[in-house]
């Protein structure tokens, strides 16, 4: 059986033999391929076993025509690249890596969050141009002072919530598909969105993009939101309305923004609004990055490939209920 890495290309200078070995290991054919668009999957691999998948956008158009194949593996926890419905019709299983990331996001989130209360950039820039003042800025909290306002509350959330707990932050999470005792076991309020909205001095996003998120962070509730609230973003890029965010930041009403995503990726627009503020921090999709999440990664892709070309059922198939698995 063959296993097929769709777009190896994605990331630069890995040889992929984590996943080589894994999968040579188990008895099946590992093939790396370059496609960069899913017309090439259809050319070159319509007859793949599974389908590991970095990047490649993947529509009912190609995914119709994946005959023999098991199981979609993405590199990552989100599967907006996958079309779920289509994968369904077709009896596919869509597999993420579960457990990936979360101590490497969680953690950058909380630093992006911080810098921005601490106002670090707006100073350090500051001190970079000889000006030793300590009243410049905005005047800052302590954290009891402070609530911290989660969207979504899986595993990310969790520990981002355990981070700033640490500090004395007070936290409310909005999730609605996560049980009211998940939220009690963490010390964590749950709210709804509005509450969270106008509660909140730290907003932080962690859910999927989709038809019902994407764009959600826009001027109506953006309007809803405390004045000078921080927004936190190592989620996806499209839950938020670039332009009314800049808008916002322009007059105050969102007082720093740290965004590890961004609606356009990469971004190599040098007049952009958002490089010339103090009270922003960009930062290239890198909340996931870490020597040992990319080995977890690897390895667990390569892994959920074989089990389930070996008749497993694993824990991280997303939609095992669809399937009736």
């Amino acid at each position: 059986m063959k296993v097929v890495l769709l777009d190896s290309q994605v990331i630069s200078g890995y040889n992929y033999a984590v996943e080589r070995k894994i999968i040579e290991d188990a008895g099946f054919d590992f093939i790396m391929g370059t496609c960069k668009n899913e017309d090439e999957v259809i050319e070159k691999y319509r007859d793949a076993d599974a389908i590991l998948n970095i990047a490649t956008k993947m529509t009912e158009k190609s995914i119709s025509q994946l005959k023999n194949c098991k199981v979609m593996i993405r590199y990552g926890i989100g599967v907006n690249e996958f079309d779920m419905d289509a994968a369904n019709k077709m009896g596919i299983r869509i597999c993420n890596v579960t457990t990936y990331c979360i101590s490497e996001v969680a953690i950058h989130a909380t630093a992006l969050a911080l810098a921005l209360t601490r106002q670090l950039k707006h100073f350090d820039k500051a001190v970079g141009r000889g000006v030793w003042n300590q009243d410049l800025g905005t005047k800052m909290r302590r954290p009891s002072a402070q609530t911290v306002g989660l969207v979504g509350f899986g595993n990310i959330s969790k520990q981002i919530a355990r981070n700033f707990q640490g500090l004395g932050y007070n936290v409310m999470a909005y999730d609605p598909y996560v049980p009211a005792d998940v939220f009690t076991d963490s010390g964590v309020k749950q709210a709804d969105l509005d509450e969270l909205y106008e509660g909140a001095d730290i907003i932080s996003l962690h859910l999927p993009e989709t038809k019902e998120t994407a764009g959600m962070i826009n001027a109506e509730t953006i309007g809803k939101m405390k004045d000078s609230v921080i927004l936190i973003n190592a989620a996806r890029g499209g839950l938020i309305n670039t332009e009314d965010l800049i808008e916002a930041l322009k007059n105050g009403k969102i007082g720093g923004a740290g965004l590890d995503t961004l609606e356009g990726e990469p971004m190599k627009d040098t007049s952009n609004p958002l490089l010339g503020m103090n009270n922003v921090i960009l930062t290239p999709h890198i909340a996931y990055s870490s020597a040992e999440a990319n080995q977890e990664l690897f390895a667990s892709v390569a892994q959920t490939a074989v089990d389930v070309l070996n008749g497993k059922n694993p824990a991280n198939i997303l939609n095992k209920k669809a399937l009736n698995l």
